[in-house]
């Protein structure tokens, strides 16, 4: 069976939210009949790896729940460059700054691996957020972690240098991402790039750096930080 005939099944045995496991922390503060009423007002979307599932500028209908796979967020700088400022796994919930006021997507969202998205009809989160608090707060926590995320990502590309941005990504990576020191990198090296305010061959020269100084391993597609307390180093001198 190929994996994407395994996530159709997947997709078959989970079609109401009141049943599902792997529900987003939010929605725990639902009740039954609140995750009924999702329930009636979602559909299930797969995106095979490289596949955009939200474009830049298109109209918000939907928050998107990342039920299974790793998403990039990014913003389409211009028809050469982007700017990447999240990478998300599965239980994530997408779209929600654009919430209450913004009709149009501020970014884009492209699939890192094969991903299956719970697209739930927008007009629906906001009348549950405003009625259920515990759910609101829970909600507002995720869009707050969002903000703080991009106010790093500013100073990290504002005011520090080559080595401070690349040092800032793998130790965004390490924590938040893949919550380990040895990952498989799903990233190209234009993303690790896009990532970091860089060039791709600066990105390449300032890894070759770093594993020559003993800080990480990279071989096959593989990352493994050997010295974290000098990526700290470098990401807070820049």
């Amino acid at each position: 069976m190929s994996k994407i005939d395994q996530s159709e099944k997947y997709i078959n045995e989970k079609q109401l939210c009141f049943s599902c496991k792997n529900k987003a922390v939010s929605f725990e503060k639902l009740m039954y009949k609140e995750l009924q009423e999702i329930s009636e007002h979602k559909v299930h979307l797969q995106f095979r790896k490289g596949e955009t599932i939200a474009k830049q500028g298109a109209f918000i209908t939907h928050v998107l729940y990342l039920k299974k796979g790793q998403v990039k967020v990014y913003n389409e700088v211009d028809y050469r460059s982007n700017l990447i400022f999240s990478i998300h796994q599965s239980g994530k919930l997408l779209g929600l700054a654009s919430l209450y006021g913004n009709d149009h997507f501020q970014y884009s969202i492209a699939a890192l691996e094969d991903s299956l998205i719970c697209a739930i009809d927008r007009k629906v989160v906001e009348k549950l957020i405003a009625r259920n608090g515990s759910f609101a707060a829970k909600v507002l926590e995720s869009v707050n972690m969002d903000l703080q995320l991009c106010r790093d990502k500013m100073v990290s590309l504002t005011m520090k240098q080559l080595n401070g941005r690349l040092a800032d990504t793998l130790l965004y990576l390490s924590y938040d991402v893949y919550d380990k020191d040895e990952f498989e990198l799903t990233l190209s090296r234009k993303d690790l790039a896009e990532m970091s305010g860089m060039s791709t061959m600066s990105v390449v020269r300032t890894l070759q750096e770093f594993q020559k100084e003993g800080y990480i391993e990279n071989e096959n597609h593989t990352v493994k930080i050997k010295n974290k307390k000098a990526l700290h180093d470098l990401s807070q001198t820049g």
